[in-house]
């Protein structure tokens, strides 16, 4: 049985996540259960997300693992120093050309270099593009959310954090294929719990490219009945467009948002999509980062993979596919609210949302 997640507007008390929160987000961290373990549920561009990425670091106490595409947030390198000395084992990856353009948090990067806590990843193949975190063992921060200014500020985005060793041991496993430098599906390591129970709720979790991330969202894709809505920094995969195309056939609404930038790429399949059925727009104004498909209303597929060839083939990604109705709930919600935005980034919590949403 899939337990419901309950979802509300502020964090639990004696959560890791208790600070204040401007009552102007409070829509942008979510908070509930899947049966007895919490989970954590965060949206951008607000605020919240570099203070809840902040209360994440300090909440470990043992153990710290971050594995980023991006940083340049100099309260969040400062976090990761100061963990280090509180006598937390920290340990950082982060793409190495970012890194090098990093000047914002060029001395922090320096000492975590001088004290050993940095690795610089170098994918040549494609792009070390995680969003990820593992604290103490036990508790998963991920999502398509970079820990940068533009991503805080101006980006749509999410992150979630979830509870679960063997989860937890899944990202630990990615974290140590990286550090030693083991691109690609050849010399990858197996995932060791593909899925896992967190609470009676059935999460499936892959990584590209060593699993079949693609086969995995297809298959997912197949089984919508009634609706698939998708919010996609870049949608090129033909694998994928023809799943659109054949939940069309069988009678499913396709609501697709794509980031108005890379909607415009020649590769992109945009008119393929409008031409076949789907509900297409284009989003207003910011970047749209997500990488979000809801399925039915019941089942959410998220994570850093981008819907593209590089992403699934070549890249250095993660996805969650998670089973759990109210969960899927919340994440329309932030589809709906990125579909009906103003241009300004700062009136969109304000938007409404239609009747009995």
């Amino acid at each position: 049985m899939t337990a419901a997640l309950a979802l509300w507007a502020a964090a639990a008390a004696g959560s890791p996540f208790e600070f204040k929160v401007d009552p102007f987000y409070a829509e942008t961290m979510l908070s509930g259960r899947f049966g007895d373990k919490p989970v954590y549920f965060f949206l951008g561009p607000s605020p919240t997300m570099e203070k809840a990425l902040v209360a994440f670091i300090e909440s470990a106490g043992k153990t710290l693992d971050v594995c980023v595409f991006d940083l340049n947030l100099p309260q969040v390198a400062q976090a990761l120093l100061a963990a280090q000395e509180r006598g937390v084992k920290v340990r950082v990856i982060i793409d190495r050309d970012n890194a090098e353009r990093a000047y914002d948090v060029e001395e922090e990067l320096a000492e975590m270099e001088k004290r050993g806590m940095l690795t610089l990843a170098h994918n040549r193949s494609g792009l070390m593009h995680n969003k990820f975190m593992i604290a103490d063992g036990e508790r998963v921060w991920t999502g398509s959310y970079n820990f940068t200014r533009n991503c805080s500020n101006f980006n749509d985005n999410h992150a979630i954090v979830l509870e679960s060793p063997e989860l937890a041991e899944n990202y630990t496993m990615e974290w140590k294929e990286i550090a030693e430098k083991r691109h690609g599906k050849r010399f990858a390591y197996p995932t060791p719990h593909p899925r896992v129970d967190i609470g009676g709720t059935e999460i499936l979790n892959a990584f590209t490219p060593e699993d079949d991330v693609r086969g995995t969202i297809v298959e997912a894709m197949d089984q919508a009945t009634n609706e698939i809505a998708m919010m996609a920094f870049s949608f090129t995969d033909g694998d994928m467009t023809e799943a659109i195309r054949r939940a069309l056939k069988r009678g499913v609404r396709a609501i697709i948002l794509l980031d108005s930038g890379l909607a415009k790429h020649p590769g992109a399949n945009t008119k393929e999509l409008e031409a076949m059925g789907a509900n297409v727009r284009m989003s207003p104004g910011v970047r749209l980062h997500h990488k979000v498909i809801v399925i039915d209303r019941e089942t959410v597929v998220l994570g850093s993979a981008n819907f593209s060839g590089s992403a699934l083939d070549r890249n250095d990604e993660n996805v969650l596919i998670v089973k759990a109705p109210n969960f899927a709930q919340a994440m329309l919600r932030e589809a709906i609210r990125c579909w009906r935005a103003d241009p300004y980034w700062i009136t969109k919590w304000r938007t409404p949302l239609p009747a009995g949403m």
